[in-house]
């Protein structure tokens, strides 16, 4: 099998369609396009349950994963509450660098008042860069409604600050902290890549959450890893309907171009932390309860009936395809 993240087709067929057991208390379950569980406890709540992995140089990896795990149960209705960390560590690392690590992930739990429940540490031979994996339950109201499974034909897709800017902010944060000599430095001046890399302290679409939230939105999808073009083909699955979205309305930083351009990537297709995808009726009152909270957005598109998910830019068409297929 290749590397990275399996397949939609992969996914279904290995691992979805072994899982045979399903108790009464399962609010929501594992599927594609769905990023957190839920579970009926007492009291009249739900207790609901997420995790992400990152691999990646301390003083990068770390803080994606946190933020991540934050946005994706806050989209599912849940306010995290604590975290299991497992570490998987290179042999050739340096203890510094898991003190370095586990430093900025206890004060990010201590700033979001976030338990640390336990985990595991592991140093391996076939690791070569930290691997960071959190997994996290918070509490949610028993009559809560939100997931990437409530778009429905008719509404906006209103999107929350710009493509690809996590991505292009961890490159660069990445390459300038492992001091590579990276060629970056020799094209861009740091003026420039400072701009880029202030972006990665701006990853939490919490806020961006409450606004929508606040408006009556329950249709909430959080693009994170797999970038704008993935969330969309993901909620559009996890919700049975399709998508049209006008690309030359997808915000984007002029920084973000630059970057992905010279390093041979798509900012629609990278990392978009902090990106929040919206379903609202009235997408334009929503993007101004956006800009009077301080919250960059626009409306990308609409929900269709059917399953064509379609990026129009111009007279071109281009039909989106599952997160992890060659195209």
């Amino acid at each position: 099998m290749r590397t990275g993240t399996i397949s939609e087709t992969v996914l279904k067929r290995s691992i979805l369609k072994n899982i045979c057991y399903r108790s009464d208390c399962l609010v929501s379950g594992p599927a594609v396009g769905q990023k957190c569980g839920a579970r009926a406890v007492a009291g009249g709540k739900q207790m609901v349950f997420s995790e992400v992995s990152v691999t990646g140089c301390a003083g990068v990896a770390e803080e994606i994963a946190f933020e991540r795990l934050r946005n994706d149960v806050s989209a599912s209705g849940g306010q995290l509450a604590g975290m299991l960390i497992t570490l998987f560590f290179p042999a050739a690392g340096e203890e510094r660098e898991l003190k370095s690590i586990m430093n900025k992930l206890a004060e990010m739990a201590r700033t979001h008042e976030v338990d640390i429940l336990g985990g595991h540490t592991e140093v391996l031979d076939v690791v070569t860069e930290p691997i960071i994996a959190l997994t996290g339950a918070g509490f949610a109201a028993a009559d809560t409604n939100r997931k990437s499974g409530n778009f429905e034909p008719g509404q906006d897709i209103v999107m929350t600050k710009w493509a690809g800017a996590a991505g292009a902010a961890s490159l660069v944060r990445a390459r300038r902290h492992n001091a590579a000599g990276d060629c970056l430095d020799q094209r861009f001046s740091n003026d420039f890549l400072d701009r880029s890399g202030s972006y990665f302290h701006k990853m939490s679409s919490v806020p961006d959450v409450d606004t929508a939230v606040a408006f009556g939105v329950t249709a909430l999808y959080n693009a994170g890893k797999k970038g704008v073009f993935g969330a969309l083909w993901e909620l559009g699955e996890a919700s049975g309907v399709g998508i049209q979205v006008e690309l030359k309305k997808i915000p984007v930083r002029q920084e973000t171009i630059e970057v992905c351009e010279f390093i041979d990537c798509n900012p629609y297709l990278i990392a978009s932390d902090g990106v929040l995808l919206a379903g609202a009726h009235e997408g334009a009152r929503l993007v101004e309860a956006y800009r009077l909270a301080g919250i960059p957005a626009a409306v990308i598109g609409t929900v269709t009936g059917g399953n064509d998910r379609v990026v129009i830019n111009g007279a071109e068409k281009r039909f989106l395809v599952p997160p992890g297929t060659d195209v």
